[in-house]
């Protein structure tokens, strides 16, 4: 089985075994996400699993804390 080979902080190869890309997975490059402006689309229709980051709810939690911040100081 072929190894990854990469350096490790050590300085010895990495001997984890090689994806086809020949690097292991820690080492492998991993994507840095959508480019394109069709995958931007389906990543934004994609991401609503719980909707905690939505912007309907970033809105909600601001207003809760002007809320909040008012009853603090009065």
């Amino acid at each position: 089985m072929r190894r990854c080979g990469a350096r490790t902080r050590g300085g010895t190869p990495c001997r984890a075994p090689a994806m086809p890309n020949g690097r292991c997975r820690m080492h492998g490059g991993a994507s840095t996400g959508p480019r394109t402006a069709e995958g931007l689309a389906r990543l934004r229709t994609a991401r609503t699993r719980t909707g905690l980051y939505s912007a309907e709810m970033m809105e909600l939690r601001r207003a809760l804390a002007k809320l909040r911040w008012k009853r603090v100081k009065s």
